[in-house]
């Protein structure tokens, strides 16, 4: 004898089937109702890392100066004081930067030095 039961509808993975008791708001208090609370997701910027010019006696401070303005985007003042900086007190902050970038630019200065003969130190370090 066939069923009288009409066909029912697939039901959904964590639905309730409203054809059964028990669904949203009978029973007790909605129990088998599940709320989810929606999380927002926040990024934490990332790390960043000064790039560090270390003085040296061999250099020269004009070789100093070229290298600011061309791979920190210093115009020629800034690049003269940062200079002078790291010439008195034994270093300089050339820029603050995220970790790959400030490593890249530390691989930059030192390949131009080392490509022109000269000593220069460049080196990262947290911010």
């Amino acid at each position: 004898m066939p069923d009288d039961k009409p066909p029912s509808s697939p039901r959904l993975p964590g639905r309730p089937d409203p054809a059964r008791p028990g669904g949203p708001g009978e029973g007790e208090g909605g129990q088998g109702t599940v709320v989810a609370e929606r999380r927002v997701a926040r990024t934490k910027p990332p790390s960043l890392y000064q790039v560090v010019m270390l003085n040296d006696d061999f250099t020269p401070m004009e070789f100093v100066v070229m290298v600011l303005q061309q791979y920190f985007q210093r115009d020629l003042d800034t690049a003269t004081q940062i200079m002078l900086k790291i010439h008195h007190e034994g270093r300089g902050v050339c820029g603050v930067y995220p970790k790959d970038i400030a490593a890249t630019k530390v691989e930059l200065v030192l390949t131009a030095a080392r490509r022109d003969g000269h000593p220069l130190q460049c080196i990262m370090e947290a911010a």
